[in-house]
C-alpha cells in the first residue's frame, strides 16, 4: 500500500523515497502517515484551485448614508484575494410585483490585500422590495474562466426590528434619561429611570409597543434667585409607542408616584425654603401625529420657612402648608391649563435689639386657575393678627411703643378686591406717654371718575388713624411735636381690579392737630389698565421624546452587512454586522447575527443581536444603547442609555406541534379577595396561567354568572394588569346585579397550536347592604332631653327590612324607625348622658337577606345614565356624602336647694353645714358658696369652695351632696341673711346664682337679766355693734388686700 503527495517544489525522487518509507511503517503508524500526507496535499489542492477557478465572492450590503436623508442602494462584493477580477452583475429588483430598470456603477478597491467590488445602483430602496443580486466571475487575473464562478444574494427590504411576518413578543427593558446641562444660572437636571416589562406587536405596517414598570424622577431647576428640586419614586410608569412603516406616529408616557419637593429662593436678603411631601405626582407626556401634549399634577403638604438677617434685625416665618397643588397642561408650546393652589398657616417673628413683631397668619390662601389663556378662578386671602413693640432712646430719655394688630384681612377674588381691613391699637410709655391706632376698611363700592373724567368702579377705602401724646418728659422722639392729639382720615378711591397699576383715581383726606390739612386730589395717569400675566409653557418633563433608531434593513441580515438607519429624524445609526451566534429564548436557541453601530457624529453607540433565520428575521433579540439626544435651542443634549432583551416570543411560534404542551391553570380569583355586588366595587380578576412554551394565544373567562359575558383576559399591562408578561392574565369587572355568595367561574386557555385547557375558580360576591339616600331631622340641635323627629330613606336592591338609630354609645337606646311609603320615620330623645357638642348619628340598616350596614352619612347625589351603564341600576354614587349630625347644647349644673334654711345661734361660735345637691351629666368641676356673714373667720373671701369628697364636713363622698362649713357666731345679727351658690361643669358652663335665705334665730337659752352677773342687753348690743365694726373693717381690709383674679384662682376668681 502506498500514497502519493505532490507539491510543485519537490522532485519525484523525493516523493518516491517518502512513499517507500511510509510503506515500511507498521500498521499502528498508518493513521499518522495518512494525516501527514493530507497536510502536505492541502496547499497543493489550494494551489490547484487557485490556478484553475477562484473562490466565489461574498455579497454584503453597503447601505450607507447618501447625505440627503436616505441611503445608497449599494453592495460590497468581497473576493478571497487581491487578484484582478472581471464580473458580470445582474439585479432583479421587484417593487409591488414590478421589475425596476437599473444601472450600476462599479468601482474597485483593495483592503487588507483583499479585492472588493463596490456596486452602486441607481434604484432606491423601499419597504417590501424583493431583491435578487447575481454576480458571475468571468475573468481572473487577465484570463477568462471556462467555468463561471457565481455568487448570489436574495433579500427582502424590511424595517429594523420589524420582522416581515406579523409578530408579538415580550421584552424586558431598563433605561435612564439624564438631561443635565449647564446654563447661565447653574446646573439644570432632569433624570428619569425605568425598569419594567414590555410588549411589542406588529400587524401589517403598524408596530405597537407598550412598557409598564417603575422607576424614579429627579428634577432640579436653578434660576438666579431660586432652586426647585423634585425627587419622586414612580410606582407606575407606562409608555406606549406606535410606528407606521417604521416612523414614529404616536408616543404616550405616563408616570405616577410620590416623594419630596424642595423649593428654595433668595430675594432681598430673605431665604425661603418650602419642604413638601408629595402624596400624588402624575406626569403625562404624549406625541400624537405631531401634537406634543404635557400634563403635570402634584399634590403635597409640608412646611414653610422664611429667614432673613440684616442690620434691621432677624426675620423668621415658620408655617405649615396644608395644601400645595399644581396642575398644568401644555400643548405644542402653549399652556392650555394652569392651576396653582396654596394654603398655609404661619407665624412671623421679627426681632432686633429693641424691636419685636410677632404675627400669626391664621389663613394664607392663593388659588389661580387659567384655561386656554383665560383666568377662570382667582383668590388671594391673608388673615392675621399679632403684636409688636419697639424701644427708642435719646440721650437720657427713652420710650417704649407696644401695639396690637387686632385684625389684618385682605381678600381678592377673580381679580376684584373684596376686603381690605386693618385694625391696630398701641400705647407709648416711658418718658413720653400716649396712644395711637389705625382702622382701615372698605366703606363702600361705587363709580368714580378719574382726572380725565373716565368713570371706573372703585372701592372707597376709609382709613382712620390717630396719635395722642399725653405726656412728654424730655427727649426728641416726635420731631418736637408737643402734647396733643392728631387725627387723620383718608378716603382712597381705588379701582377694584387688583391687577391694574396706579389704582387710586381719587384721594380725599382730612387731618386735625398741629399740622391740620385737608384735600381732594385725582392723581394723573391713574389707573393703568393691565391684565394678569398668563402663565407660560414650561418643559417640566424635559424637551425630549424618547425614541429609538429605525430604518430600512436587509432581511435576512448577514455578517459584514452595513446599514445606515435614518428613519427617525435626529437619530441616525450606522450598523455593521460582524458575527453569527445563538441567543437562548423560551428554551430554544435563536440564530442571530451580532452587530454594533454608532449614532451620527455624537459618539453614541449601540450593540446587540438580530434574528437572521426563520419567521422572526429582522427582530432585535437584544440591544444596549447609549446616545446623546438633542433638545432645546442651545444645542444641548441628554444622555439616554437602555438595555432591552426579548424575553418571550408569543407569535409566530418557534416550536413544533410535537414539542408543544397545553397551558396550565394555577389559580383564578379576585386580587381584592372578593367583590361587592350592586356596583359596589371594581374587582380585578386574575388568572395565573402558565405555559412551558410561552405561546398562549388567549385566556377567556365566562363572567355570565356575575352578570357579564365571555371576556378575554390580558397579560399586557392593560385593564388592571399590573405587570406585562408575568403569566397573570387580568380583567376588571363590576357586578351590576344582585348576585351574592360563592360563584364558580369557568376559564379557557388556548395556545397557538390549539391546545385547550379549561379550569374553574370560585369567587366571593358580597352583598352590599342598604344605603342611606336621604335624612331629614327636626330639630338638629338642642339640649339634652330634646325630642328629635327624623325621616330617612334607604335603598337596597334586595329590599330594606329595618332602619335603626343607634344611640347606645351616647347613653341612649336603639331606636326603631317605622317604614311608610318608602320613608322610615321615628323620634328619639337626646340622652341625658351625652356630651355636649356635635355628634354623628349612626344608622343600622338591614336588607331582606340579613345584610347589615352602618352609616353616619347619606348619599346626596343620584346615578346618571353614565353611572348606570358602568355600575348598573342599583348603584348609588358616593362622591357627595352628607354627614348626619346633631348638635347637643351644653346646660349648666342643676342645683337643688331649699329656699330657706333655719339656724339658731348660741353663746359660742358653732359650725353649721350647708349641704346642697348639685348634678351635671358632664360632672361638676367647681361648686362654691358665698356665705356672707357666715364665712369662717380668717377666710380671704366670702366665696368658699364646696366639696363632695368626704372632707370638711361632707358626710358621703361622691353622693352629689356638696358641702361647705358655715360659721355661726354669736356676733351675727338675728334675722334673715342671704347666701349664694354657684356651680360649673367640666365644659365650663356656669350656673347663675342660687339664692338661699338663712333665718337666724336665738337659741333656747334666755338672755340673762340685769340683776345677774352677766352682760346686760344694752352692753351686749354695744359689744355686738363693736364686733360688727371690727368685722366690717376686716372685710374691707380683706377686699383691699386680697388677691386679684389671677393664678391659682378658679373661673369665679376664688382660690
Amino acid at each position: 500500500m502506498s500514497w502519493t503527495c505532490e507539491r510543485k517544489d519537490e522532485t519525484p525522487q523525493v516523493l518516491k523515497r517518502s512513499a517507500l518509507v511510509l510503506f515500511h511503517m507498521n500498521l499502528k503508524r498508518r493513521t499518522l502517515a495518512l494525516s501527514l500526507c493530507l497536510m502536505l496535499l492541502l496547499p497543493v489542492i489550494a494551489s490547484v484551485q487557485a490556478d484553475g477557478q477562484p473562490i466565489p465572492p461574498s455579497i454584503t450590503t453597503a447601505w450607507n448614508d447618501d447625505g440627503q436623508g436616505s441611503v445608497h442602494h449599494a453592495y460590497s462584493v468581497t473576493f478571497a484575494d487581491d487578484g484582478a477580477y472581471e464580473i458580470s452583475v445582474e439585479l432583479n429588483h421587484l417593487r409591488n410585483g414590478t421589475l425596476l430598470p437599473y444601472e450600476v456603477l462599479t468601482s474597485w478597491s483593495v483592503e487588507d490585500e483583499i479585492r472588493i467590488a463596490n456596486l452602486q445602483f441607481n434604484t432606491s430602496l423601499a419597504w417590501g422590495d424583493e431583491i435578487d443580486l447575481n454576480i458571475d466571475v468571468i475573468g481572473w487575473n487577465g484570463d477568462s474562466l471556462d467555468d463561471v464562478v457565481s455568487a448570489s444574494r436574495s433579500l427582502t427590504v424590511g424595517t429594523w426590528n420589524q420582522p416581515m411576518a406579523d409578530h408579538e413578543v415580550m421584552t424586558s427593558t431598563t433605561w435612564d434619561l439624564n438631561q443635565t446641562y449647564l446654563d447661565e444660572n447653574g446646573t439644570q437636571a432632569f433624570v428619569l429611570s425605568f425598569e419594567g416589562q414590555g410588549w411589542q406587536e406588529r400587524v401589517g405596517l403598524a408596530l405597537n409597543s407598550w412598557e409598564l414598570g417603575n422607576g424614579s424622577l429627579v428634577s432640579s431647576e436653578v434660576s438666579n434667585e431660586s432652586e426647585t428640586t423634585l425627587n419622586l419614586v414612580l410606582e407606575s410608569i407606562w409608555k406606549n409607542e406606535t410606528l407606521l412603516s417604521g416612523s414614529l406616529t404616536s408616543q404616550v408616557f405616563d408616570a405616577r408616584g410620590s416623594g419630596t419637593l424642595m423649593i428654595m429662593s433668595e430675594d432681598d436678603g430673605l431665604t425661603t425654603v418650602i419642604m413638601a411631601n408629595v402624596s400624588n405626582g402624575h406626569f403625562n407626556r404624549s406625541m400624537i401625529e405631531g401634537t406634543v401634549s404635557e400634563r403635570v399634577n402634584l399634590e403635597a403638604t409640608g412646611s414653610l420657612n422664611i429667614t432673613g438677617d440684616d442690620e434691621d434685625g432677624a426675620l423668621t416665618i415658620e408655617g405649615e402648608i396644608g395644601v400645595l397643588y399644581l396642575e398644568t397642561w401644555d400643548e405644542n408650546g402653549e399652556r392650555r391649563l394652569d392651576h396653582t393652589q396654596f394654603e398655609a398657616l404661619a407665624t412671623m417673628l421679627l426681632e432686633d435689639d429693641d424691636t419685636t413683631i410677632d404675627i400669626d397668619l391664621d389663613g394664607l390662601t392663593t388659588i389661580e386657575r387659567w384655561v386656554d389663556g383665560v383666568r377662570v378662578e382667582h383668590k388671594e386671602e391673608l388673615v392675621g393678627s399679632g403684636t409688636f413693640g419697639f424701644g427708642e432712646s435719646d440721650e437720657n430719655s427713652s420710650i417704649q411703643v407696644n401695639g396690637t394688630i387686632l385684625d389684618f384681612h385682605t381678600l381678592i377674588e377673580d381679580g376684584i378686591t373684596l376686603t381690605d381691613d386693618i385694625h391696630v391699637d398701641g400705647v407709648i410709655t416711658g418718658d413720653a406717654q400716649g396712644s395711637f391706632g389705625i382702622v382701615r376698611t372698605i366703606e363702600e363700592t361705587g363709580n368714580q371718575a378719574n382726572a380725565t373724567g373716565e368713570v371706573f368702579l372703585v372701592n372707597v377705602i376709609h382709613e382712620e388713624s390717630w396719635f395722642n401724646l399725653t405726656g412728654l418728659n424730655g427727649g426728641n422722639f416726635f420731631q418736637d411735636e408737643g402734647i396733643g392729639a392728631s387725627h387723620n382720615e383718608t378716603w382712597d378711591y381705588q379701582v377694584v381690579n387688583s391687577d391694574w397699576a396706579n389704582r387710586t383715581v381719587r384721594i380725599v383726606w382730612e387731618e386735625t392737630g398741629a399740622d391740620a390739612s385737608s384735600g381732594d386730589e385725582k392723581p394723573a395717569r391713574s389707573p393703568i389698565e393691565q391684565n394678569a400675566t398668563q402663565p407660560e409653557a414650561q418643559e417640566i418633563l424635559g424637551n425630549i421624546s424618547i425614541v429609538r433608531e429605525t430604518g430600512l434593513m436587509p432581511i435576512p441580515m448577514v455578517a459584514h452587512d452595513i446599514v445606515h438607519l435614518s428613519g427617525q429624524n435626529g437619530l441616525e445609526l450606522t450598523v455593521e454586522a460582524f458575527a453569527t451566534g445563538l441567543d437562548p429564548r423560551d428554551g430554544f436557541n435563536l440564530s442571530v447575527v451580532h452587530w454594533s453601530g454608532t449614532y451620527g457624529s455624537s459618539g453614541g453607540f449601540a450593540n446587540g443581536s438580530i434574528v437572521d433565520e426563520g419567521p422572526l428575521m429582522g427582530l432585535v433579540s437584544s440591544v444596549t444603547r447609549s446616545m446623546d439626544l438633542p433638545f432645546g435651542e442651545g444645542n444641548d443634549t441628554a444622555l439616554f442609555t437602555e438595555s432591552q432583551v426579548v424575553q418571550r416570543i408569543l407569535s409566530p411560534s418557534i416550536i413544533t406541534a410535537e414539542n408543544n404542551s397545553a397551558p396550565v391553570l394555577v389559580q383564578l380569583g379576585f386580587v381584592e379577595g372578593l367583590i361587592v355586588g350592586e356596583g359596589g366595587s371594581t374587582g380585578t380578576l386574575v388568572a395565573h396561567v402558565i405555559d412551558a412554551e410561552f405561546n398562549i394565544e388567549s385566556v377567556t373567562v365566562d363572567l355570565t354568572p356575575l352578570g357579564g359575558s365571555v371576556t378575554t383576559l390580558n397579560d399586557r399591562g392593560l385593564d388592571g394588569d399590573s405587570a406585562i408578561g408575568d403569566d397573570r392574565y387580568t380583567t376588571q369587572h363590576i357586578v351590576k346585579g344582585l348576585q351574592v355568595g360563592n360563584v364558580t367561574l369557568n376559564l379557557t386557555a388556548v395556545d397557538w397550536f390549539g391546545s385547550i385547557t379549561t379550569g374553574q375558580g370560585v369567587v366571593e360576591v358580597v352583598n352590599q347592604g342598604p344605603r342611606l339616600t336621604s335624612v331629614d331631622m327636626l330639630p338638629d340641635r338642642g339640649p339634652r332631653g330634646t325630642t328629635v323627629i327624623i325621616n330617612a330613606q334607604a335603598y337596597d336592591g334586595h329590599g330594606v327590612e329595618t332602619v335603626q338609630i343607634d344611640m347606645r354609645d351616647q347613653g341612649g337606646d336603639l331606636v326603631e324607625l317605622v317604614e311608610e311609603n318608602g320613608v322610615w320615620a321615628g323620634n328619639f330623645s337626646i340622652p341625658q348622658s351625652i356630651a355636649p357638642g356635635e355628634h354623628e348619628l349612626q344608622f343600622i340598616m338591614t336588607d331582606a337577606l340579613g345584610r347589615k350596614t352602618t352609616a353616619t352619612a347619606w348619599h346626596a347625589s343620584s346615578a346618571n345614565s353614565t353611572h348606570v351603564d358602568l355600575y348598573g341600576e342599583h348603584y348609588i354614587p358616593d362622591d357627595v356624602m352628607n354627614p348626619v349630625t346633631i348638635l347637643v347644647f351644653n346646660t349648666p349644673p342643676s342645683i337643688v336647694a331649699p329656699n330657706t334654711i333655719a339656724l339658731s345661734k348660741s353663746d359660742e361660735a358653732v359650725t353649721a353645714l350647708l349641704e346642697i345637691e348639685i348634678y351635671d351629666a358632664d360632672g361638676v368641676a367647681v361648686a362654691q358658696a358665698n356665705l356672707g356673714v357666715f364665712t369662717p373667720l380668717g377666710t380671704r373671701t366670702t366665696w368658699v369652695s364646696m366639696n363632695d369628697e368626704g372632707l370638711n364636713g361632707d358626710r358621703i363622698a361622691g353622693d352629689g351632696i356638696f358641702t361647705a362649713e358655715m360659721s355661726v357666731r354669736p356676733s351675727i345679727p338675728l334675722g334673715t341673711h342671704e347666701i349664694l351658690v354657684q356651680a360649673s361643669d367640666s365644659y365650663g358652663e356656669t350656673t347663675g346664682f342660687t339664692s338661699i335665705a338663712i333665718s337666724l334665730a336665738e337659741g333656747e337659752s334666755p338672755l340673762i337679766g340685769s340683776d345677774d352677773d352677766f352682760l346686760s342687753t344694752g352692753v351686749l348690743v354695744g359689744v355686738l355693734a363693736l364686733f360688727g365694726l371690727v368685722a366690717a373693717a376686716i372685710v374691707i381690709v380683706s377686699i383691699r388686700n386680697g388677691p386679684k383674679r389671677g393664678d391659682g384662682q378658679d373661673m369665679f376668681g376664688s382660690q
